[in-house]
């Protein structure tokens, strides 16, 4: 709850991209009409309470929200469900104009089997009732040590891969 009340999000460009901690891991980029926004350990749930409370200079036109990974841990797959449906609710209340999309959540193999059924699932729904965005190539996909953290290499395909989804 205490991160909920500390972040915030003032929307400058009209491309935007909001997401978990793996966000941080994108490289310097040059598109001057995107702004990436990363919350570190944040989910859907976060995603919309934040956004119920943006503030904005620029009205975005297309809005990317990447969040999911961090659902991996929940036992309930309709609560997860459900924090995506308020995320998307409080997203087009607050940017009724804005095309909204969600990425295909890429994740590691070698998370435990319970972790990994949990994000197929949420996956699943958002591939079959979302705006979505496909995953990159499996070969240009690895992982960081922890097997959360995507490595360099995959942050920056798919920064190049949401940044064609935008374009």
């Amino acid at each position: 709850m205490r991160k909920m009340k500390e972040w915030g999000l003032n929307v400058r460009r009209k491309n935007l991209i909001i997401g978990d901690s793996n966000l941080c891991r994108f490289p310097a980029f040059r598109e001057q009409h995107l702004q990436i926004d990363c919350y570190p350990g944040a989910n859907f749930r976060h995603a919309g309470a934040v956004i119920s409370k943006a503030t904005c200079t620029t009205q975005p036109e297309k809005i990317i929200l990447a969040f999911g990974l961090n659902h991996c841990s929940q036992r309930l797959h309709p609560t997860s469900v459900k924090q995506l449906q308020a995320a998307l609710r409080a997203t087009k209340l607050r940017f009724p104009d804005a095309r909204v999309m969600v990425p295909i959540i890429n994740f590691s193999p070698s998370l435990p089997q319970q972790e990994r059924f949990a994000l197929q699932a949420l996956t699943r729904y958002i591939f079959e009732n979302c705006d979505s965005i496909e995953t990159i190539q499996r070969d240009k996909f690895s992982m960081g040590p922890d097997n959360v953290h995507w490595s360099k290499e995959t942050a920056s395909a798919i920064l190049s891969h949401w940044c064609e989804a935008l374009n």
